[in-house]
């Protein structure tokens, strides 16, 4: 099983499959995306892509791996997601993946794998950046379900059946890709730079250890965490910082989604297609929408810049700091997360 998990709920997913293929008298091997070239078994009977549901669909790491995993022609395989579970008024309510099972085991089939199933597990919800975690008990009535459903997938799949599950949710899923791919190329990148370090960091370095994306770096003489494009939100700095010293800046976002929504692009497109003598078409529309991404891309890394520096002023670190709504959230202590 090849597996990209965050707070470890997609983790602890695998290893439960992982326990019941063993009680049939199968060898298993649990990898990540990132090791599968070099510890994957020389056979294999059966191949398992995990991962989260962010943003209504895959991630950008699970759906690399579907496209580059090696030796998938012919093999037979599975898909199994997380979702976000949640519990209100003491009923347990279940995650919305959309896609996010179907789109990398479409690119699995594309590529000649044998899809024996497509499932998705409800594990706690654990946005920490927007929404505070569940209290314990909650976390372990979902943890319970999502383990029973674990169970019966795996029953269906290691007993030589099949199992697709969610086609309604896929339905939905299809409906709403548009979101979904925003999510993915735009929201994404905002919500990458929403996170830092309060004044209770240590500069210990676990963040930058721990992320999954090698994301998190630890950056000048005060060594304090800067986050890069290549974080995908999965919440495991917030989860594991030993101080609770991550937040995430609301305030920020919100500047994020002013400062992108300002003409910037749409003028820097209408002056090159001027120079270029174009006015419209196909070229025209590209060039518009190059210029659009490029200026997101680069105002926001610019703000976030700007909030980075300004945590190395005391007074100031300490507002921004309190101006969170994370730092009275509750954080997520699902299962550690192992590469």
């Amino acid at each position: 099983m090849v597996v990209w998990s965050g707070t470890g709920n997609t983790r602890r997913v695998a290893e439960r499959f992982s326990e019941a293929a063993r009680s049939r008298g199968a060898s298993t091997r649990v990898l990540t995306p990132g090791t599968i070239g070099e510890q994957q078994p020389a056979t294999r009977d059966l191949l398992g892509l995990l991962g989260p549901t962010h943003g209504f669909t895959t991630t950008w790491p699970v759906l690399k791996a579907a496209l580059t995993l090696p030796g998938v022609r012919g093999t037979d395989a599975f898909v199994l997601v997380t979702r976000g579970g949640t519990r209100i008024a003491g009923k347990t309510f279940a995650g919305f993946e959309g896609t996010a099972g179907y789109l990398p085991a479409a690119v699995l089939a594309l590529r000649g794998a044998r899809i024996r199933g497509v499932g998705a597990v409800d594990m706690p919800l654990n946005w920490t950046v927007i929404v505070p975690s569940f209290d314990p008990p909650n976390v372990a009535t979902i943890v319970e379900r999502g383990d029973s459903q674990v169970d019966r997938f795996a029953a269906s799949i290691l007993d030589g059946g099949t199992a697709f599950k969610g086609l309604p949710q896929l339905m939905l899923g299809i409906l709403i890709l548009p979101l979904s791919l925003g999510y993915m190329l735009i929201a994404r990148l905002l919500l990458a730079k929403m996170f830092f370090a309060d004044e209770r960091c240590t500069s210990c370095g676990t963040c930058e250890k721990n992320c999954p994306q090698q994301a998190v770096h630890l950056v000048g003489a005060v060594r304090r965490p800067y986050w890069t494009y290549r974080c995908q939100n999965c919440m495991r700095c917030m989860s594991n910082c030993p101080t609770d010293a991550i937040q995430g800046s609301q305030a920020w976002l919100l500047f994020y989604i002013w400062l992108v929504g300002l003409p910037v692009g749409a003028l820097a497109a209408g002056a090159l297609l001027d120079v270029l003598g174009v006015s419209d078409g196909a070229v025209a529309g590209v060039v518009q929408l190059a210029s659009s991404y490029a200026w997101i891309v680069i105002a926001v890394w610019f703000a976030y810049g700007l909030l980075w520096l300004g945590l190395l002023v005391p007074g100031l670190r300490a507002v921004l700091a309190r101006a969170t709504l994370t730092r009275r959230y509750r954080r997520y202590r699902g299962p550690k997360a192992r590469d």
